[in-house]
């Protein structure tokens, strides 16, 4: 009797659901999406900074309680020294995370861990070898120092690499003792290894796929915050920036255009009776002019230049470099001619348009900025419609004052 064709094949798919999920949790960081993987990994540096520090100093408590029940115990002076070093050991592990946690990676932080647990079986295998038996106590401290492994928020890769060196290590080093270990000393040996070993990456393994969907939903619920405030920062009419966009965020723009070096311009652009179109044609046709408007100014723009609506008919252009002329008379050519392959375009005014030019090196607020681009523009305006003023930011020497020069 064959199965029905829907539950043929069952078993393939679990393996390669089980194999996808392996590799989900293959690294703790990594992702498919490019820009899901910088910000996992931007997060994931500050969670292995903080797991390694807690592996450091659980160690070190632990190492510590060691030396003192060896001191207690009377077992010998070098398995006080042991411990006492790797209690040391583990303290210098745990600064090191801190001090280098503005200048590190994460992968260096898990080098940290894997040499902290590394070192530490070392030390124990040398202390069973130099003994030529397994106390109770080393049994205990082989199992702690792979149950500690989960402390760390790494992904099962590295959590293999660090177990496989601990039991690599115990392994080589009982089958190559001078004398050799009883058969009971061994298998016992074996057994703690593989069952601390299994739950240690069972806990792994959940951690990290339990990290990774956390990381997914943080990543997603930044973006959409993120989406959120970008579009309170934008105007609905236009799809031009906001005066939000305006107040908050344009003194981080032009400290970018200063920190270039190239100078910049804030430009603010006036349609020329505007209320005489809303007036003879209705508000819609209006509505029609600002967004093919913003379009012009836009396809004037540089990729570092923002078109900003401030208000109404009122429009700001924040220019990276000096020069805005070429700008300026792109929109200006725009104006005078209509959409050839847009005939449904609507008819444009003239705009007059003032430029405030702040050269290299000068620091100019973005208030200072604009009132000097709103001087200019009452000076276009005065002088008629589609008209074009510059005027510059200079300083003087003596009371170092911002002043103002028509060009």
């Amino acid at each position: 009797m064959q199965l029905p064709e829907r539950f043929r094949g069952l078993p393939a798919m679990r393996w390669v659901a089980d194999l996808k999920l392996l590799r989900k949790i293959w690294s703790s960081s990594d992702f498919d999406a490019e820009d899901l993987t910088r910000f996992a990994r931007l997060v994931m540096r500050k969670e292995a900074e903080d797991g390694i520090f807690t592996l450091g100093i659980l160690s070190m408590l632990l190492m510590a309680g060691f030396a003192l029940l060896q001191l207690a115990l009377g077992l010998g002076v070098g398995y006080l020294y042991t411990f006492a070093v790797l209690a040391l050991l583990a303290l210098h592990v745990a600064l090191s995370a801190k001090m280098l946690r503005k200048t590190a990676d994460t992968q260096l932080f898990y080098v940290l861990g894997m040499v902290l647990l590394s070192v530490g079986a070392l030390a124990f295998a040398l202390l069973a070898l130099r003994s030529g038996s397994f106390n109770t106590t080393l049994f205990s401290s082989l199992v702690l120092l792979i149950m500690v492994v989960p402390l760390v928020p790494w992904g099962v890769r590295e959590a293999l690499i660090t177990i496989g060196v601990v039991y690599v290590i115990f392994t080589v080093s009982t089958l190559r003792a001078a004398r050799p270990f009883t058969t009971e000393a061994l298998w016992t040996l074996q057994f703690l290894m593989v069952s601390a070993a299994s739950v240690a990456l069972a806990l792994v393994w959940r951690a990290t796929a339990v990290r990774k969907e956390h990381l997914e939903a943080r990543f997603q619920l930044t973006r959409s915050n993120e989406k959120l405030d970008l579009s309170a920062m934008q105007d609905g009419l236009t799809g031009a920036w906001n005066r939000r966009f305006f107040e908050e965020r344009c003194n981080d723009v032009l400290a970018r255009y200063q920190l270039a070096g190239q100078g910049y311009c804030v430009c603010n652009v006036d349609v020329d009776k505007f209320k005489h179109f809303n007036d003879t044609f209705g508000h819609l046709h209006g509505d029609r002019v600002l967004k093919r408007l913003v379009e012009v100014l836009e396809a004037a723009c540089g990729p570092d230049d923002y078109v900003v609506r401030v208000g109404g008919d009122e429009f700001v252009m924040l220019l990276l470099g000096e020069d805005a002329s070429q700008r300026t008379n792109r929109v200006s050519g725009a104006l005078d001619r209509r959409h050839e392959k847009r005939p449904d375009a609507p008819e444009l005014a003239s705009v007059s348009i003032g430029v405030g030019r702040v050269p290299p090196g000068l620091e100019v607020s973005l208030r200072d900025a604009y009132a000097l681009a709103d001087q200019a523009l009452q000076t276009a305006k005065a002088k008629g419609p589609g008209s074009v003023v510059e005027m510059s930011a200079a300083r003087k020497d003596k009371n170092d004052e911002v002043t103002l020069a028509a060009t």
